[in-house]
């Protein structure tokens, strides 16, 4: 024995391999307990001594673990001085619950026992029991008065009962020392008036994942005491605004939706206020910033009006060029950044329409088909954009890298192109809403402006899909055009004289595509980080989230009009009559006139009406019969000829009869020739191969030019 002086203990004393007295520094061997012989200064090694310990029991004094597949005699065999008792896992007869009076059991273990049913006043004679746990169970219902008796009750929890789905009133009336309810992993899913009288110093209250829908009004008015409650992963959507407002306790609240913290009593703070504002809502505004609510409308009447009036101005006014690819797919970037004004437009009239009151209609809201609908036609205009950007992008470099049309996209495979790329994006975008346990037909109501974008605080159903699709396609689409750019610029630099000629329009298309390629690049390269920042874990302040989202994303929706169109009016100051006209007279038109410049070339290059061709003239083949070209009339004719070729181009024409030495006139001024004029009807341009042709003429005719042309002396001047 270990004698200290008085008043002293040691705290960590231990006797290893002997019995310790409590409350004392004396260590008996095991046989010197239960001897009938006192030694310990409180006598405990003596108490108990009479107690069995029944069959498939592990026992520690006054301490039960039993686990028994039939729970029959169990209780005949236990001690009426029981402090703690496990019954966890056991099996009771008829699955009902019912347990004898153990005056001085503290706590009691009903841990996964199969029980469907309690009667009333079933614990009654349990006045001393401190903490029940009837988790994981087959509970049903829970009748009034199921607790009553409990009058020392601590802790009660019912944690993860699935089958439990209505609590009567007065289930838990009379127990006045609960401080902490577990009610989570259950089905209940409405809690009725009365259904918490009794608990009047319950503290924490624990309600999460039962699917919880309706809570009548008042139910929380007997908590008073309450401090914490948490109501998350439940669908509460009946409820009365003043739910929280007799809890002149709470502290501390986490729910599902920030309209709870909207009505949150004073009591508690803005930190404690779970979830936390969400990045675009306010408790008044779908739009809480009113400079991103200004900005929102601007953006929505540039992209929806200046994209409108850029069809129109193409259908109208360049009805030739639907034949070409380029346009086409321009034609169809319009329609997409179109759809971004449309949906910019329903967020704008939904904030107008909520103001003042919003946070009561959110969920209303979001789950609404419309909302479902802005969310469909942002993705879609988002995704059609980018696919119709790197279209457009490949389809120039095509046309810049191989001029001669060894490689082109026709006309008809870009139709094909189109109609793929609506059909892919109108999928993606639709995907989400069907009826799916992993998108939980959520994918486009986690937000209030109803967008999918992946960089959001919360990881809700469907994210990596959204993260696929709005980071890695997209940086993949915008890797291929930075390429195609890169080598449309490489092109360009290094390209000689005749060259630049002959791809003169396509490198100006493509230095035009290249600022709607850098706006979409700045608009859409934030979205991209942020997303692969929020897959590292990564928290946005939700002011970033906002402004990226309605202001950055959809901002080149409304620039693309003014950068890849109406950036060409300036060449026709009259554009604007003439849109008006035709807007009237579209089916009689058949013609555009040429103005009086155009005409004088023409004449002046081509013999294009009969009385012309009936004049006396001579062919390049007749000159050729008869003497030799000088290089500078050599020069003359070729670059005459490829001059006037490039006209007919730029303007989408091209000659009936092709390029040859009797279609070739040769005008003189006595012995020296002056001009060459081509002698050919003119038509428009319906495919890539006629512009190839013409180009191959070109090249044959400069053949044989050369051929016939006088060979200067070895000292390069003339004889």
């Amino acid at each position: 024995m270990i004698r200290l002086k008085t008043g002293m203990i040691i705290k960590n004393f231990t006797c290893p391999g002997l019995y310790r007295c409590q409350n004392s520094t004396t260590c008996l061997l095991f046989d010197e307990v239960c001897d009938n012989i006192r030694q310990c200064p409180l006598w405990d090694d003596e108490v108990g001594c009479d107690v069995t310990c029944p069959s498939n029991c592990t026992c520690e004094g006054f301490v039960f673990i039993c686990h028994q597949e039939k729970v029959k005699t169990i209780f005949r065999d236990l001690s009426v001085e029981v402090r703690k008792l496990d019954l966890s896992s056991s099996v009771f007869q008829n699955n009902s619950f019912t347990i004898p009076a153990y005056t001085y059991l503290a706590e009691l273990n009903l841990f996964n026992c199969s029980i469907e049913n309690i009667t009333p006043y079933s614990f009654e004679q349990l006045m001393n029991l401190l903490h029940l746990d009837l988790s994981n169970n087959k509970l049903e219902v829970l009748k009034s008065y199921t607790f009553h008796g409990l009058i020392r009750l601590v802790t009660l929890n019912l944690k993860g009962n699935l089958l439990l789905r209505f609590i009567k009133p007065n289930a838990f009336f009379a127990l006045p020392k609960v401080k902490d309810l577990e009610l989570s992993g259950t089905s209940i899913q409405t809690l009725l008036n009365g259904t918490f009288y009794g608990l009047d110093n319950l503290e924490t209250f624990n309600i999460t994942g039962n699917g919880l829908t309706t809570v009548e009004d008042n139910v929380f008015d007997g908590l008073v005491s309450i401090l914490t409650i948490d109501l998350t992963q439940n669908d509460l959507t009946k409820f009365s605004p003043d739910i929280f407002s007799r809890l002149p306790h709470l502290t501390k609240m986490q729910t599902d939706s920030y309209i709870f913290c909207c009505i949150k009593p004073e009591s508690v703070s803005a930190e404690n206020c779970f979830p936390k504002m969400n990045e675009f809502s306010s408790c008044s505004n779908l739009m809480r910033n009113d400079v991103l609510r200004v900005c929102l409308w601007i953006i929505a009447i540039n992209a929806l009006i200046g994209n409108v009036g850029v069809i129109i101005y193409r259908v109208i006014n360049k009805q030739s060029l639907l034949f070409k690819s380029n346009w086409l797919f321009i034609m169809n970037l319009g329609v997409s950044d179109m759809l971004m004004g449309v949906y910019l437009g329903i967020i704008a009239v939904a904030d107008m329409y909520y103001s003042g009151n919003y946070i009561i209609h959110d969920r209303e809201w979001r789950d609404s088909t419309i909302c479902k609908f802005a969310g469909i036609v942002a993705a879609m205009s988002c995704e059609a954009s980018v696919c119709f950007i790197m279209l457009t992008t490949f389809d120039c470099y095509l046309k810049v890298k191989f001029p001669f049309g060894r490689w082109q996209i026709t006309y008809k495979t870009a139709k094909v192109c189109t109609l793929v790329c609506w059909l892919f994006v109108i999928i993606i975008a639709v995907v989400p809403i069907l009826e799916t346990t992993y998108f939980s037909n959520m994918f486009y109501s986690k937000t209030a402006v109803c967008l999918a974008l992946p960089f959001s605080r919360q990881k809700v159903s469907g994210w990596e899909y959204s993260t696929a699709i709005f980071v890695f396609f997209n940086s993949i689409a915008f890797i291929v055009i930075a390429w195609c750019q890169l080598s449309i610029f490489q092109v360009a630099k290094s390209s000689n004289r005749i060259m630049a000629k002959r791809t003169k329009q396509d490198l100006t298309l493509a230095r035009r595509l290249f600022l709607v390629v850098l706006t979409d690049f700045l608009c859409w390269f934030p979205v991209g980080v942020m997303g692969i920042l929020a897959m590292t874990g990564q928290v946005f302040p939700s002011a970033v989230y906002s402004w990226v989202a309605v202001f950055v994303m959809p901002l080149n929706a409304a620039l693309n009009p003014f950068l890849y169109t109406f950036s060409t009016l300036k060449e026709k100051p009259n554009i604007m009559a003439k849109m008006s006209v035709k807007i009237f007279q579209f089916s009689k038109v058949k013609d555009r006139r040429k103005a009086a410049s155009d005409e004088m070339f023409m004449s002046s290059v081509f013999i294009n009406n009969y009385k012309m061709l009936e004049m006396k003239h001579t062919t390049l083949r007749e000159l050729f019969a008869t003497r030799k070209l000088t290089v500078r009339e050599s020069i003359r004719l070729v670059s005459q000829l490829a001059a006037g070729i490039a006209y007919l181009h730029h303007r989408y024409l091209t000659l009936c009869k092709p390029v040859s030495l009797d279609t070739l006139v040769v005008v003189m001024d006595g012995e020296t020739i002056e001009r060459i004029k081509v002698i050919s009807k003119i038509k428009n341009i319906r495919n890539e191969l006629d512009t190839a042709q013409d180009v191959d003429n070109i090249g044959q005719i400069t053949k044989l030019v050369i051929r016939n042309t006088r060979k200067l002396p070895a000292d390069g001047h003339k004889p």
